[in-house]
């Protein structure tokens, strides 16, 4: 029976480092405000030069070349974002749209790395990678295809300038990319995804560069949702908390995070949280998390590891997958 893992993921994050110190100094708010409400002590915004397609062509190659995959043996590319197309080139905002995906896989060959395979776009807010990673389990699964690399990218930074001191103090810009391959041993176990409509408006942009934040109607669902996703994905699969190794949920706020983790009863010493260094990245935020964790040491040979998202929408899901470094294909 073919099973699904993680051949290859890596994340990349622009050169420019924003601390709490000066956007405390931009936004007026007093020294110290930032980490005590968001946990954030920095962030990474998009520097001069630099582009959310560039990006995530570094991150695109950077995941090819771990795999030890010949680009020519892809199948298929799965891009997500939350920002809206009009925004996605640095310091010049558009009203065109165009698809992000094919753009990248040009960018890709001018680099001579020959990928050669069906590319889309998916959205999905904070919730995105879950469901891009359902889509490639699926497809890889029935023997579709084989070999799925999966690239998330935001540079939230472009609609913070009008945006409300809350959000502006949150968000930040990065990169990752994912390689999925058919495998002989057991990775990917299974999903739960799920959307309540009544969220749509809890989240949009204003004009092409400023977003808007229902806080307080995010703040009360996002823990919630946190418990929804993760209560229901473990009922599903009949797997104990006790059994999982690490929680890594999207990197939303230390508060929502915290509530999150109260409510589903998981032991905070199992949950990784990196967005003291990262700050939310929005879509993005899971899967940059998940290789840091693989980075720093966190996850090892054979552990069982839960992502956990949750965004506007409201959209929310969770996935339990066994980690291997070299899996057997």
């Amino acid at each position: 029976m073919t099973e699904v893992s993680i051949l290859s993921t890596c994340s990349k994050k622009p050169s420019r480092i924003v601390t709490n110190y000066e956007l405390e100094e931009k936004l007026s708010l007093r020294s110290g405000i930032i980490e005590r409400l968001t946990g954030i002590q920095k962030r990474h915004y998009l520097g001069k030069g630099e582009s959310l397609q560039g990006l995530a062509t570094d991150v695109c190659a950077e995941a090819i070349k771990e795999s030890g995959l010949n680009p020519s043996s892809l199948d298929m590319m799965i891009f997500y974002t939350d920002v809206p197309p009009t925004i996605l080139e640095n310091d010049c905002l558009k009203k065109t749209y165009y698809e992000i995906s094919p753009h990248i896989q040009y960018l890709l060959r001018e680099r001579k790395i020959d990928l050669n395979c069906e590319c889309i776009n998916i959205g999905g807010s904070c919730t995105a990678y879950i469901s891009a990673l359902q889509i490639a389990y699926g497809l890889i699964k029935s023997r579709t295809k084989k070999n799925i690399l999966i690239i998330g990218a935001a540079n939230c930074s472009s609609f913070l300038e009008k945006a409300d001191k809350n959000v502006a103090m949150t968000f930040a810009d990065g990169a990752a990319a994912t390689i999925l391959t058919a495998t002989q041993e057991k990775g990917f176990i299974d999903f739960y995804c799920m959307t309540d409509g009544a969220g749509y408006n809890s989240g949009s942009f204003k004009e092409y560069d400023e977003l808007f934040i229902d806080r307080k109607r995010v703040a009360e669902f996002a823990p919630k949702a946190f418990q929804l996703a993760i209560n229901s994905l473990l009922e599903k699969t009949k797997i104990k908390t006790e059994n999982i190794d690490l929680f890594i949920p999207h990197q939303a706020g230390i508060r929502i995070i915290k509530r999150g983790i109260e409510l589903s009863r998981i032991p905070p010493q199992k949950v990784y949280i990196c967005l003291q260094y990262d700050g939310n990245t929005g879509a993005p935020a899971i899967q940059i998390a998940l290789s840091n964790a693989i980075e720093e040491g966190r996850i090892n040979e054979g552990n069982l590891i839960a992502l956990i998202g949750f965004g506007t929408g409201w959209n929310y899901g969770a996935t339990a997958f066994y980690y291997h470094k070299n899996p057997v294909s």
